[in-house]
């Protein structure tokens, strides 16, 4: 049984030894660390699964061989059963570049523009059918989305860039994202092209090229309708020898899309799935041409949940190797297509919450240091105590109950401050930007409007215990140590 003078002499030790508040200090900011630290890469990472799940479909069927033909594949795919639908999408690399060069660049040297991809002109482009892709894949809400930036920052402001107009065209012209006649009839005149007198018999025939928010605003002369010469190149072997092929084609830019995910929209460009076709040798008007694809978006049946997704994948793909000839393929779901960004982010959450861990490990050491030092001061203390009749339970009490009080306290003080810390963080950035001009997190470099914060009640109430625990062992040791101290001895102390 522990003896009354214990808790009382914790208490009196932990308020007289100021020491001991620094202890309490460090606990503190160790838990507020832990919790406002985490719960902004918690809502960061969060927020970049969210992105990275819009701007890619459910499942990708992917690995095709070359001169897959989509009309094949289609209904094989969508006979399977949990499929909702199906689009085709073609991969390709190509260089954009407007008819009349931007006057900004400096022609005399090198410059950042070199080693922009964004602004070089270098593009991924993904080839798709703007009808299906409605219906399969997420198309709408990146055409719909508001700017990142906020409406202080628009870069829609105006009118140098617009999100692609759909409601505004009808089903044929939104078939290759072209573009009202008006606009394109103002793009053309901006550029020295033929145009008619009258705008209002002008029509758009120019299919259109939709540019990611994070290219379109690095190019300070791009605008709406302008046109622009669109190169790729594609190898022919025959005889052992290798032929390079350019394919030019005329486009225009349509406007812009948003998925969020900064590495889909700043190196992709979409455009409609029939003009890439053509330029590689599938025109559609060609009896003998195929429907060309690398890649087939498929939409998930909302009851198909997550547990049954791997065995529809399955099946997925032993019938698309089937209508194949048993040639392989892949068909992989959102996280699958993002192995690099998604692994990144993961082993980034590990390593922070691991250096969180180091920074309770000092405060503990501090406790121990704390308890340590007092130990050795107050042995003689001790001495008396064992000789008044004390038990070394209750000697050891006395040590270790200072350490719980630095503990406690330590924790409360710091969950207190994490949760008003995390509740408060977006209006004192808000306040900063408006009053000084900074930011501690800048909302252009990470594309959001406020700073992206999920506070989890688990990972509070694992902090708060694992705080505990690990103050009440490093108190343990020192404890221990006043228990097992020989009253003799330590009467005799120096």
């Amino acid at each position: 049984m522990i003896a009354a003078f214990s808790p009382f002499l914790a208490w009196r030790y932990f308020v007289q030894r100021r020491i001991n508040w620094l202890s309490t200090a460090g606990v503190m900011f160790a838990v507020w660390a832990m919790l406002l630290v985490d719960s902004v890469f918690t809502g960061f990472v969060s927020s970049i699964r969210q992105d990275v799940a819009n701007s890619s479909p459910h499942l990708l069927v992917t690995d095709l061989p070359h001169d897959t033909d989509y009309q094949v594949l289609q209904p094989v795919i969508e006979a399977v059963e949990g499929v909702a639908s199906s689009a085709p999408r073609l991969r390709h690399y190509g260089l954009l570049q407007p008819l009349r060069a931007p006057q900004t660049i400096n022609r005399s040297g090198s410059s950042q523009i070199d080693f922009d991809h964004a602004r070089s002109g270098f593009a991924l482009l993904l080839g798709v059918d703007p009808a299906r892709e409605l219906a399969t894949g997420n198309l709408r809400d990146w055409l719909a989305r508001e700017s990142p930036f906020g409406t202080g920052s628009s870069p829609l402001q105006g009118n140098r860039l617009e999100q692609y107009p759909f409601a505004d065209v009808d089903e044929r012209q939104f078939g290759f994202f072209g573009l009202p006649g008006a606009v394109d009839w103002a793009a053309r005149k901006r550029a020295g092209l033929p145009i008619e007198p009258d705008v209002t018999d002008h029509r758009s025939n120019t299919p259109g090229v939709l540019f990611g928010y994070e290219r379109a605003l690095r190019l300070p002369w791009l605008r709406h309708g302008d046109p622009m010469e669109l190169v790729c190149v594609s190898f022919t072997e025959a005889g052992g020898k290798v032929t390079l092929h350019t394919h030019p084609s005329r486009v225009a830019f349509a406007g812009c899309y948003a998925t969020g995910h900064r590495g889909f929209d700043e190196p992709t460009v979409l455009l409609p799935i029939e003009t890439l076709r053509t330029m590689l040798g599938a025109d559609a008007a060609d009896p003998d041409s195929v429907a060309l694809v690398t890649d087939v978006a498929v939409r998930v049946r909302e009851s198909v949940g997550p547990d049954a997704l791997p065995a529809l994948q399955r099946r997925l793909r032993d019938a698309v190797q089937k209508a194949l000839g048993g040639k392989t393929c892949s068909v992989l779901d959102w996280r699958e297509q993002n192995p690099v960004m998604l692994g990144a982010i993961a082993s980034e959450q590990a390593m922070m919450q691991f250096v969180l861990f180091v920074v309770m490990i000092v405060a503990a050491t501090v406790i121990f240091a704390t308890l340590h030092l007092m130990v050795v001061q107050k042995t003689r203390d001790i001495g008396i105590l064992a000789s008044l009749g004390g038990s070394p339970r209750s000697i050891g009490a006395v040590f270790l109950g200072n350490g719980f009080a630095v503990a406690a306290i330590g924790t409360v003080l710091g969950v207190a401050l994490g949760v008003v810390s995390v509740r408060f963080l977006n209006p004192v950035n808000e306040w900063l930007y408006a009053t000084c001009g900074l930011e501690l997190f800048p909302r252009a470099l990470f594309d959001l409007s406020g700073i992206p914060v999920r506070l989890e009640p688990s990972w509070i109430a694992s902090v708060a215990i694992g705080a505990m625990l690990l103050s009440l062992f490093v108190a343990w040791l020192p404890a221990r140590k006043a228990a097992r101290l020989h009253p003799v001895q330590a009467l005799s102390h120096e």
